[in-house]
């Protein structure tokens, strides 16, 4: 499954490391075009929500009309001290165990 990260340079990098393909933006406008450009091009697409204050109802109206899951998430190295936590938050929002 591809899966695209989307925000700032240090969210990105994270993502980049576990594999995940990235676009570096930190504008939120940008962001929101980037997400329905390729909404149907991955499998899963990771949100940085640093990037997008202001706008989460339009992305979670988004996420309700589009197949892929989009994830908005806090920048991991904040939250999460190794990979696998972040993998453990992706399988328990997406429910799966």
């Amino acid at each position: 499954m591809k899966v695209l990260a989307i925000g700032s340079e240090k969210f990105v990098t994270f993502f980049r490391l576990l594999g995940f393909i990235g676009y570096e933006s930190e504008d939120k406008n940008d962001v929101y075009n980037q997400i329905k450009a390729n909404a149907t091009r991955y499998g899963l697409i990771v949100v940085d929500r640093s990037v997008v204050k202001g706008i989460e109802s339009e992305i979670n109206e988004l996420s309700m009309n589009v197949e892929p899951p989009i994830l908005v998430l806090d920048p991991p190295y904040n939250v999460y001290e190794t990979a696998s936590g972040v993998e453990n938050e992706v399988k328990r929002v997406m429910k799966v165990f």
